[in-house]
């Protein structure tokens, strides 16, 4: 609105109309502009932060995922190595349970060889108790035949003697 009048001064009863009529309206126009522009401001702060949040998120997401991956090629590494310690001991297992049975069955087989030597001991020591039982009885019979031997040669001498006398 135009405050001046014909002259280029100011005119009071413009001023007044003015200030009765169209600065309330210009006064509730500009405080809803303030309010708007807060409202805009607001918005755009909360965008610039969202903007920074976002940012600082996909870094924080970049590192997590880096950090996951890191994390996983450290779990397959140590998931090989378990597979490779636990073929490692089944192969050992095996190994051992292949030299159980080896000195098992030579166990067996030494044990047999054992009972065998002991029945052909037994056997040959029962022989020989026989063979010196046949050796004592026939030993025994050999003395008692010299003996009787001994006594015919005498009671011969004698008869000799006796006749050559």
């Amino acid at each position: 609105m135009d405050f001046h009048g014909e002259g280029g001064t100011m005119s009071h009863s413009n001023l007044i109309d003015y200030i009765q009529k169209q600065l309330p309206n210009d006064l509730t126009t500009l405080v809803n502009l303030q309010a708007e522009l807060a409202q805009r401001q607001g918005a755009l702060s909360a965008v610039q932060d969202a903007a920074a949040d976002r940012a600082k998120a996909a870094e924080e997401l970049a590192a997590a995922q880096e950090q996951a991956a890191a994390m996983v090629a450290s779990a397959k590494d140590k998931e090989a190595a378990a597979k490779a310690k636990l073929a490692d001991l089944k192969a050992r297992e095996d190994a051992l349970a292949n030299s159980v049975s080896a000195f098992d069955a030579a166990s067996a087989a030494r044990e047999a060889a054992l009972d065998a030597r002991e029945k052909t001991s037994d056997t040959r020591e029962m022989h020989q108790q026989q063979t010196q039982d046949n050796l004592d009885v026939l030993s025994a019979s050999l003395e008692a035949q010299e003996s009787a031997l001994q006594a015919r040669v005498k009671a011969f001498q004698d008869k000799v003697a006796s006749i050559s006398a």
